[in-house]
């Protein structure tokens, strides 16, 4: 697939070490290796345990980091923001790690975070890069406010599952993209009405 995305024109692959089977550490790096040999391409490290069933230690990170040349930048979506001040520390802010976690996502932008992968643009993508461009400005004041008058809505769509909310959040601002995939189901008419409260209270 990372061959074929290539192939297609992508300029960078995003790769999740994901099996049915719980992966070894040497597994692990095995996969990242055997990726980065098929490719020429930038590949980004994506830590998502919630999703994958794995979880990758700073340490294993780094060893990946090390081996795997086009391994250049993570994606930390683990939600523990001690991993992030680790993987700044260990390798002196040179390699770009991305927040992945929606509610954490002021610490991280101030931790130093590259940069953050988010579907909550779908959504709300002035509050959005308000919230990135006060980091970026150092004006941390306006960046807590912009946190958290977003805060509630990036926390929902995150414990609700992402694929649901942002399809039911994209009907309800007139773009109708259709259901998730089965066996995922659309947001209930409870959750949609509340969802629609916060995208009318955040247009405001």
């Amino acid at each position: 697939r990372a061959r074929l995305a290539q192939a297609c024109g992508a300029t960078a692959v995003m790769v999740l070490p994901i099996s049915y089977w719980k992966l070894t550490e040497a597994e692990v790096v095995a996969h990242y290796m055997a990726v980065g040999a098929a490719i020429d391409i930038p590949i980004m490290l994506y830590n998502n345990p919630g999703t994958s069933g794995t979880d990758l230690s700073v340490e294993l990170i780094l060893r990946i980091l090390g081996e795997v040349p086009n391994v250049t930048m993570v994606k930390e979506s683990t939600g523990d923001i001690q991993r992030m001040h680790r993987l700044f520390k260990a390798t002196d802010g040179q390699v770009a790690f991305y927040n992945g976690c929606n509610p954490l996502t002021l610490e991280a932008l101030v931790a130093g975070a590259t940069g953050w992968c988010t579907a909550a643009p779908n959504l709300i993508p002035a509050l959005n890069l308000a919230l990135w461009d006060a980091v970026q400005q150092g004006n941390l004041a306006e960046a807590r406010a912009l946190f958290y008058r977003q805060y509630e809505l990036l926390e929902y769509i995150t414990r609700r599952g992402l694929p649901t909310t942002i399809k039911a959040g994209l009907k309800l601002l007139g773009q109708d993209v259709g259901a998730p995939r089965l066996p995922l189901q659309p947001l209930d008419a409870q959750g949609s009405d509340y969802l629609k409260s916060m995208l009318v209270e955040l247009a405001d």
